[in-house]
């Protein structure tokens, strides 16, 4: 046998090989489909699951982050009213107190440091 006879041969036998193997491959690929989708069709309904339980806790998160929003701003307005009718109430001695604090920021911040 010459050399591009063995050529020859090799190539055809390769051909046929890949031929039965393509051939192999397209009987299974239905059913390997099959088998994947029954296979992990419980992951995909795990992962919805979880979208919808996430859409969930967003939403009560969003309502949750609005009360604490008024709540805060209703416990704020409570403070500046009280601090409002107490300054009104005295007010020397809160502009004692700022003067105190106003002149001790302002000697630290004064001072030379070596």
């Amino acid at each position: 046998m010459t050399p591009e006879d063995q050529v020859r041969t090799s190539n055809t036998k390769i051909n046929e090989a890949l031929e039965l193997l393509n051939e192999a491959a397209r009987e299974k690929k239905d059913e390997l489909k099959g088998l994947m989708s029954n296979k992990y069709s419980h992951i995909r309904e795990v992962m919805t699951a979880g979208v919808d339980h996430g859409k969930e806790v967003l939403k009560h998160a969003q309502d949750i982050t609005k009360e604490t929003i008024i709540q805060s701003k209703e416990k704020v307005i409570e403070i500046a009213t009280d601090i409002d009718k107490r300054v009104h109430k005295d007010p020397w001695v809160y502009i004692a107190g700022t003067a105190a604090a106003s002149l001790l920021l302002g000697y630290f911040m004064g001072s030379k440091r070596k």
